[in-house]
């Protein structure tokens, strides 16, 4: 990635905003090309002039910066592409969440507030009219289906959702700690996956968060791949993905969209152990298998409920009467 490339690319993605250290030093750098004492021009980016001049002498001052290629390139920026393309379509879902949302529910008292920013498992809270917080929401996707479903937990692939066990249990925990309902929002597009959406992805960009993700001097990384994320979302035709990404919000707009309570998720864990969660019965499991989590498997189509029966039973007869059906572990 030359000098050039890479300052086409950060404009892009970041425009007028603060770049990440140590990028922000390009500006000095350009400016100290243009005339501009060194001393001036470090002072400007809050740097030393010794330090600015390191980057002036390099050589290459995109390896100076980022650091060496690595020699598993091109293995690295396949994940990459998979985690941006994953974090557009989590980023897209949420958007036609909100629409869907504030056009069932918007006309009460109840506030949907995001809640993404914290990095937690939480995606959205929702308040009632005197700024109380009443319950969670945290948006799944899933755009694989898993093939042997039917061998393995008795349900056909298109009507298998898996969700981690771990997952259930600290849902089922923060909504006893917190005394607040926690929902699962489920949403599946077959064949819509990181991987595909990440395909899309400029080569430019893709080089960059590459850089970027395995560099040794670059701070903040995982803020970089989310500017990347919601500059595409903001700006898509500047990335030549203007009608890739409104296909892919189409796709998810028009999918079906369905809820699990913690409180049910736990039911049916416990009603359906061994038949769903057929890691249990796998000898050796987590050393066969490693990284791979303990799922629980749902039938989308009994399990499951649709969202807008549930919206529709807040905006009809309000929080506790949603309440109810969540405690019993009806939705």
């Amino acid at each position: 990635m030359t000098l050039e490339q890479l300052e086409s690319v950060l404009t892009r993605i970041y425009g007028d905003s603060v770049r990440p250290r140590p990028l922000h030093l390009l500006a000095a750098l350009a400016a100290v090309r243009s005339g501009t004492p060194l001393s001036d021009a470090a002072r400007t980016v809050g740097t030393t002039a010794t330090h600015l001049d390191e980057l002036v002498r390099a050589a290459d001052p995109v390896v100076h910066l980022l650091g060496e290629r690595l020699s598993d390139h091109e293995k690295t920026s396949e994940k990459v592409r998979a985690t941006i393309g994953q974090l557009i379509i989590g980023s897209l879902a949420e958007q036609v969440f909100e629409d869907t949302y504030r056009r069932t529910v918007g006309s009460t008292e109840l506030q949907l507030r995001d809640d993404r920013s914290g990095g937690g498992d939480t995606d959205y809270l929702v308040f009632n009219g005197e700024g109380r917080q009443v319950f969670r929401l945290n948006i799944k996707f899933h755009g694989s289906q898993f093939r042997r479903a039917q061998e393995l937990v008795g349900l056909p692939p298109e009507d298998c959702f898996a969700l981690a066990t771990y997952k259930i249990y600290s849902a089922l925990q923060k909504q006893e700690r917190e005394h607040l309902p926690y929902i699962f929002v489920i949403l599946g597009v077959p064949n819509l996956t990181g991987a595909v959406v990440g395909g899309a992805l400029p080569t430019d960009v893709v080089e960059f968060a590459t850089r970027a993700r395995t560099s040794t001097r670059l701070q903040q990384k995982r803020r970089v791949e989310n500017a990347i994320v919601q500059a595409i979302i903001a700006r898509p035709g500047e990335f030549g993905l203007a009608q890739r990404v409104d296909g892919f919000l189409d796709q998810i707009r028009n999918a079906p969209w369905r809820v699990l309570s913690a409180r049910r998720a736990d039911q049916l864990l416990r009603e359906k152990l061994f038949d769903r969660a057929y890691a249990l019965r796998v000898p050796r499991f987590a050393m066969n298998y490693r990284g791979a989590e303990l799922d629980m498997h749902f039938s989308i189509a009994n399990d499951l409920h649709p969202l807008d029966d549930m919206l529709r039973i807040l905006r009809d007869d309000g929080l506790h009467g949603l309440s109810v059906y969540l405690e019993r572990g009806t939705f």
